[in-house]
């Protein structure tokens, strides 16, 4: 029995959720360590933790979004075209 995987709007909801939060350890990271290399230790202001929150969201929802576009968009055509070899 051949299951199908459906592009729903929960996986859309979780992939950028996923994604969000990846982007926030890598850019927290990212922040971390440009700090340390440029000033020899670690200093963050919130306005920091706003900017990496933000490019966070941004990059996640992108990130989500895109591959969830495509694949409606994959799964519409496929719906319309007939298959090649019907055997």
């Amino acid at each position: 029995m051949k299951r199908k995987n459906n592009i729903t709007i929960k996986l859309l909801f979780l992939s950028i959720a996923y994604m969000t939060f990846c982007c926030l350890i890598f850019f927290s990271l990212a922040l971390v360590t440009v700090k340390f290399i440029i000033n020899h230790k670690v200093n963050i202001m919130p306005s920091d933790i706003k900017h990496v929150l933000v490019a966070s969201i941004i990059a996640g929802v992108a990130s989500g979004l895109g591959p969830w576009f495509f694949a409606k968009l994959d799964e519409r055509k496929a719906r319309k075209s007939p298959p090649s070899d019907p055997d």
